[in-house]
């Protein structure tokens, strides 16, 4: 039988949606800034706290991991609790999860404070969304989804350029204490105006949890993600990589099959009949694959072979959020109209043009080129939040919104962990087979120049079969190798205008051979950016076909809802 629902009394009575969205934000950006502001203050990190820069780097791996884990249980528990008080415990959490890093006296404190404050973060994202998609009209949707999105994706790449300014100016401390009055503002701020949206089903027991669904879906996450994070250091097909996928995969099974038994489970699976929610979790998990490219590799290319600072590199990265910024606000105030996967498949197809463009340019491209391939990928990446959360959520039965929310976010937060060992693994392979591509080209220069001197040039062809051989193991993975220098060899010449002669040449060949390497790694970064291309391609694929398949039903027969979801009819009424 079909359990009728109704919302929650608001505690706010004419409640304003926009205040809600405004107090929500104060803890979501910051949230969601935590996730690269760190960055760049991992080397402070290493000095003060006297650690290594692997132990360090679980600062970063620690907060990933937690978050991508409790994105679906946050959303649940808000789901059966009351959304804006767990919205409120986990603002609360974070920001005293916040305060305790800051305080952290050695690199383990500090560890384990980043996963405290972590589990607040979860909480913050998927259920903002779920709150936002029940207090607004539909017809102001889009344009609140889109300012949620365009706080995601400014967070993501302000991260290191705030990162770094604090650094610089304060300490790695203040990364953390600077979250403390935002936090405190946007607490008070939801108490007052944002209203309770949990759904009160007739004859359910809101107490109740689902918790062997809870352990094995977490488990799962945790396996995967960490099999995800440490896949590159370990080795993809090393003996640990493969036992914790494989023990990933059987609680997932164990998952899937408590969950069609038990009458409250933890995510009804039925939700993924829904053709919107299944295209945006797929489609999302693609395109947080593909955005590697950019905040991931674009930043070693502005520093390795541009020869940015990090800072400066992340001001070169810049474009890419302003413009999602701007598209977002624009789609919110005249994309109203537009129907969400129809935006969706848009904004994939610039994010794959984007990369695609990058991919053609040559190692000499100027600022202005790569700014506006990267204010495209943007373009891309704003209509894409603004799109997919829309079309995931807007056939989700309300009781739902939360735990629908969270799966969508989890499948964003695995494309962009996957995004980035994939794309690193291929980077790096990459960068060892073109670096040994200009050491062959290179040597075989030295070697028919007849001007240099017989010693100079056995040297010459000595240091570069060097570089092919143990530099192509360290800084060649991440195209270190590109500038090369041979001037001050011209010591080994006679004295004399012999030498000064040599010296203008070395000069002369320096240049071609810092072309060479330059060609040979900037061809390792286009083949990554080509691959970045085709996961956003992918998803445009898989778009298209649900868009000429949306002619029929997706059927979601759940509890809340026995009725067919009729796609094309909803598409065409947004």
């Amino acid at each position: 039988m079909v359990q009728s629902s109704r919302p929650a009394t608001s505690r706010v009575p004419g409640a304003n949606p926009w205040l809600a969205l405004l107090a929500m934000m104060f803890g979501l950006f910051m949230a969601l800034l935590d996730l690269s502001i760190v960055t760049i203050a991992l080397p402070a990190i290493v000095q003060q706290l006297h650690t290594d820069l692997t132990t360090a780097g679980w600062v970063l791996d620690a907060y990933n991991l937690v978050f991508a884990v409790l994105l679906v249980t946050a959303g649940r528990l808000a789901d059966l609790f009351g959304r804006k008080w767990i919205f409120m415990a986990g603002m609360a959490i974070f920001m005293l999860g916040s305060l305790l890093c800051g305080l952290a006296p050695a690199i383990g404190w500090l560890i384990g404070f980043r996963a405290f404050q972590a589990v607040g973060a979860a909480v913050l994202n998927p259920i903002s969304l779920a709150i936002l998609m029940a207090i607004f009209p539909r017809e102001q949707r889009g344009a609140a989804v889109g300012l949620w999105g365009a706080a995601a994706g400014l967070a993501s790449a302000l991260g290191p350029v705030l990162g770094g300014l604090i650094v610089q100016f304060l300490s790695w401390r203040w990364i953390f204490y600077v979250n403390l009055p935002f936090c405190l503002v946007g607490l008070v701020l939801v108490w007052l105006w944002v209203p309770e949206t949990r759904v009160v089903r007739q004859g359910e027991r809101a107490e109740r949890l689902d918790w062997p669904g809870l352990l094995l879906l977490s488990a799962a996450l945790f396996l995967l993600v960490l099999a995800i994070l440490q896949g590159n250091s370990w080795g993809w097909l090393s003996a640990p990589t493969l036992a914790l996928l494989g023990l990933a995969l059987v609680s997932l099974l164990g998952f899937v099959a408590v969950e069609v038994r038990v009458r409250e489970p933890m995510v009804d699976l039925r939700l993924f009949r829904v053709r919107s929610f299944l295209l945006s979790d797929v489609a999302m998990l693609l395109f947080g694959v593909a955005m590697q490219g950019a905040f991931v590799i674009a930043v070693f290319y502005f520093i390795e072979l541009r020869g940015y600072g990090q800072l400066d590199a992340a001001y070169a990265l810049l474009p890419l959020p302003l413009a999602s910024l701007v598209v977002s606000l624009l789609m919110g105030a005249w994309g109203r109209r537009l129907p969400p996967p129809l935006v969706g498949l848009t904004g994939l197809l610039l994010v794959a043009l984007g990369f695609a463009l990058l991919a053609l340019i040559d190692a000499s491209a100027d600022a202005l080129t790569t700014s506006w391939h990267l204010a495209l990928i943007g373009v891309g990446m704003g209509l894409c939040f603004q799109s997919f959360p829309t079309f995931a959520l807007s056939e989700v039965p309300p009781a739902q919104l939360g735990v629908g929310s969270g799966i969508l976010n989890t499948c964003r937060q695995l494309g962009f962990a996957l995004g980035v060992a994939v794309l690193i693994a291929l980077f790096t392979s990459q960068v060892q087979q073109h670096v040994q591509q200009a050491q062959s080209r290179s040597v075989q220069l030295v070697v028919a120049d007849q001007q240099l001197p017989p010693a100079l040039r056995s040297r010459l062809v000595a240091g570069l079969q060097h570089v092919a051989g143990g530099q192509a193991k360290g800084e060649a993975q991440t195209g270190a190798t590109t500038t090369v220098d041979l001037t001050p060899l011209a010591q080994m010449a006679s004295p004399g205008p012999q030498r000064e002669m040599v010296r203008g040449h070395l000069r002369q060949l320096s240049v071609r051979l810092t072309d060479i390497f330059q060609q040979e790694v900037m061809a390792a970064f286009a083949a990554t950016w080509w691959a970045s291309a085709a996961f956003a391609a992918l998803g445009c694929l898989l778009t298209l076909l649900a868009l000429l398949a949306g002619r029929g039903h997706a059927r979601y027969g759940g509890r809340d809802s026995g009725a067919e979801v009729p796609v094309a009819e909803t598409l065409a009424a947004l």
